[in-house]
């Protein structure tokens, strides 16, 4: 969830040539035909035409010899090619006049700092393949095509430098590969560095672009099935609560229903209610209600008029074992340990060690000190391999803060307790849930500046990469050097917060711990009191995101609140009530309707009071309790005004920020706060709502989590769960949530998909590239966690 000026950078691909095209033994050639609309006789073994079918003697069917999908571009899309720019190159790209078009407003530094390319293709070990393209450019200008692998070590099967002018020219090359099958090659065009002799801004365009294997045997065509008219959630509705289904009808009247079993019987019926003209998804929808259906059963369908949903289950085990994935995430992307069997879950997704150099992590050159931290441990941030004090805050707060919920308003404390998860701490005599979080912890106190030191007790904001990393990645593969950022308040008051928040948990656990941790909460407030006006520069950084914030007035409320929690100190409980926060109840962060986020934190403390018993008088916690179940009361009056009854609004201009679920999960939980101090079935019904539209029920019949229901995440931006982008790494494990629809597309590959104008809902694409979109983080599976606990606990008798 990184900046979005330095996200335009995030998918690196150093594209570190060999030039190994002679000597891997591979055959080349180019020929050049000048004129507009060039149209030379196509190489020997290509297709007549771009795109089209070469037909075969003998009257046989058609023979697909091209492997790219798209090569014309008359449609006005581009995927799956899309640009990758490494900073400072940087640019853009469009469909124009039926030619795939890059702009380049910074070439970089290097060839590949500046590029386009194509994936999601095969290279077959002894096929001989031909290229064909057209190209131009807006002044003069050199690029270089090459075929080769998508990821580390970049090896190339074929490459040439060409000569762009004005006018369109059409080139040719051939090759026959000489090394092993590669499922995830590419065809890229670097146009970037000093190769680049047009002065910047300057436009390169394709079109008529052909690779052709004549012995490539395509697999018959699939036609992707669209979204379900009738929306469900794919995994089912508990026997107790509310279960509503969205159907997209252009019916003016209600339509019929039936609840089908899994034999195909009718087990109930009624009329759908017409919702009418939904804003966010831009479909005309239609609600059924089935709440009062409450025999389990497995493979219920809906089926209204002629449409049918995916099958779906009435159950209470539906979140047993999506809450222990949920929670597995954490496991899966600890940094400085091997990730090993049984806790892996398979034998693909385990791993050696990542980043053991963490240990002595040097302060980046310029940073203001002279000294090397332990900055090992904790969690990788997303799908990249940084590791941010901000966001790590309020990872690990949500689940210390689940701990404590369920210790003091829930049932299901024993479902986390020693021995529950699968990590090697079990066994330990600790609640699982407290291990996995003690590992991001002991990363966040890692961070503090030492005694004697300038700016002794404040936290230094992040440490990553010096450079961003490509997919295809795993952990103990990432050899860069790696530095820690200059010191933020925001980051210091997260180390406060969050390590009181340790000690009054760990104190009957680990009492050294524990006062490890208040050592190191008390001495951060102190530091972050002296200097209150320390910001994280926005942008800038080449191997991470900036996390930047230059309001921490919720910060201090955040760390004085868990600070006069955890110890009753009277300095605190001043602090909190002279503060205008301590007024109200977050219910609107940076435009959105939300509680809270890495960025605004102030609801974070009132939830810890509201939560824990002691130094809260019983008063102050009644009324912060109040302003919480108000607060739930909007999240619900929204879902009453979307036809997809999901839990956020649209934005004061009308769109769905970067991580649009994770907002949703976070009031999720706080409705379901309301639940716990209420009682009243409505909160209960409010989170089962916003589940459903995670786990299916949206207009585009996806369920945003990886192994989860019948339209199943498949891809989401990481880089070791990277399948789709290299196929030698591993796909996702089951239980990572999508970040979701993103209406802004900040990345090449949402930008090429053909979605610009898209309605807030139907903003995604479910592709590794797409970071703007199918990013994971540690921040959004923290509070899908909670939420499925929360679900699965409610479901029991």
């Amino acid at each position: 969830m990184k900046d979005l000026f330095l996200k335009q950078s995030i998918l690196r691909r150093a594209g570190r040539v060999s030039a190994l095209a002679l000597a891997l033994g591979l055959s080349a050639g180019c020929v050049v035909t000048q004129g507009p609309g060039a149209g030379a006789a196509p190489p020997a073994g290509a297709s007549p035409g771009a795109g089209a079918d070469a037909s075969a003697s003998g009257g046989s069917e058609p023979a697909r010899t091209n492997l790219l999908k798209a090569s014309d571009f008359d449609d006005n899309k581009s995927l799956p090619w899309n640009t990758s720019f490494t900073a400072p190159g940087a640019g853009s790209a469009e469909v124009k006049k039926g030619a795939y078009c890059v702009t380049v407003t910074n070439k970089g530094s290097n060839n590949w700092d500046a590029q386009f390319r194509h994936r999601e293709m095969v290279i077959q070990k002894g096929h001989s393949y031909t290229i064909q393209y057209k190209a131009w450019a807006s002044s003069p200008t050199k690029a270089r095509p090459k075929v080769g692998m998508s990821g580390p070590p970049y090896e190339e099967y074929w490459s040439d430098t060409v000569i762009l002018g004005t006018e369109p020219k059409t080139f040719s090359g051939k090759f026959t590969m000489g090394k092993a099958d590669d499922a995830t090659a590419e065809l890229a065009f670097h146009i970037g560095g000093a190769m680049a002799s047009a002065k910047e801004p300057f436009e390169v365009c394709i079109d008529d672009i052909r690779l052709d294997d004549p012995q490539f045997k395509a697999a018959a065509p699939v036609t992707e099935a669209g979204a379900p008219k009738v929306a469900v959630n794919q995994v089912g509705y508990l026997p107790g609560a509310i279960k509503i289904a969205s159907v997209n009808s252009a019916a003016t009247a209600p339509v019929a229903w039936e609840l089908l079993d899994a034999s195909g019987k009718p087990v109930a019926h009624g009329q759908t209610k017409v919702f009418g003209k939904d804003g966010a998804s831009g479909d005309h929808v239609h609600l059924v209600d089935f709440t009062a259906v409450k025999a389990p059963g497995q493979g219920y369908v809906l089926k209204v008029g002629e449409e049918k949903s995916y099958p779906f289950d009435i159950g209470t085990g539906l979140y047993q074992k999506l809450k222990y994935d949920a929670l597995a995430y954490f496991y899966h992307n600890r940094s400085g340990i091997e990730i090993k069997m049984p806790f892996a879950g398979k034998p693909e997704l385990a791993r050696p060690a990542g980043h053991l150099h963490d240990k002595s992590t040097r302060c980046l050159k310029d940073s203001g000190c002279d000294y090397a931290l332990d900055a090992s441990r904790g969690w990788y941030d997303a799908g990249d391999h940084g590791k941010y004090v901000v966001n790590g805050g309020i990872s690990v707060w949500t689940l210390l803060n689940w701990y404590e919920r369920t210790k003091n308003l829930g049932t299901s404390s024993a479902d986390f307790a020693d021995g529950k998860l699968n990590i090697p701490e079990g066994k330990n005599g600790v609640p699982d849930i407290l291990d996995e979080a003690r590992w991001e912890l002991e990363f966040l106190m890692g961070m503090q500046v030492p005694e004697g030191k300038p700016l002794a007790g404040m936290v230094h904001h992040k440490m990553h990469d010096e450079s961003w990393t490509g997919l295809g990645l795993a952990p103990h593969e990432d050899k860069q050097a790696r530095f820690l950022h200059k010191p933020s308040t925001a980051a210091t008051l997260n180390v406060a917060a969050t390590g009181a928040q340790c000690a009054r948990i760990w104190k009957t656990v680990d009492a050294a711990f524990s006062a490890k941790c208040l050592k190191a909460a008390e001495r951060a407030w102190a530091a972050a009191k002296q200097n209150p006006a320390l910001y994280a520069p926005p942008g800038g950084d080449k191997g991470g995101g900036p996390y930047d914030d230059t309001d921490v007035k919720d910060e201090f409320y955040w760390a004085a609140a868990e600070l006069f929690v955890t110890t009753g100190k009277p300095e605190y409980k001043k602090f909190l009530q002279d503060s205008p926060l301590n007024a109200r109840f977050p219910t609107e962060v940076e435009g959105g309707a939300a509680s809270m986020n890495w960025r605004v934190t102030d609801g974070l403390g009132q939830i810890s009071m509201a939560i824990v018993p002691g130094h809260v008088d019983a008063a102050w916690q009644k009324e912060i309790r109040g302003r919480i179940a108000k607060a739930a009361d909007q999240y619900l009056a929204i879902a009453d005004k979307e036809g997809y009854r999901t839990l956020i609004a649209r934005t004061h201009e009308g769109k769905y920020d970067w991580g649009s679920n994770s907002g949703l999960l976070n009031n999720m939980l706080v409705v379901a706060l309301a639940h716990d101090f209420t009682k009243q079935p409505k909160y209960l019904d409010g989170v089962v709502l916003g589940m459903d539209y995670i786990l299916g029920r949206n207009p585009l019949g996806q369920s945003y989590v990886t192994g989860y229901g019948d339209k199943p995440l498949e891809n989401p931006h990481h880089r070791f769960w990277a399948h789709q982008a290299n196929s030698k790494y591993p796909k996702a494990p089951p239980g990572a949530v999508s970040g979701g629809p993103n209406s802004s597309l900040q990345d090449p590959y949402a930008q090429s998909a053909g979605l610009k104008g898209c309605v807030p809902q139907r903003c995604f694409v479910d592709n590794i590239e797409a970071w703007s979109l199918n990013e994971i983080t540690i921040n959004w599976n923290a509070p899908f966690a909670w939420v499925t606990g929360f679900l699965d606990e409610k479901a029991k008798p």
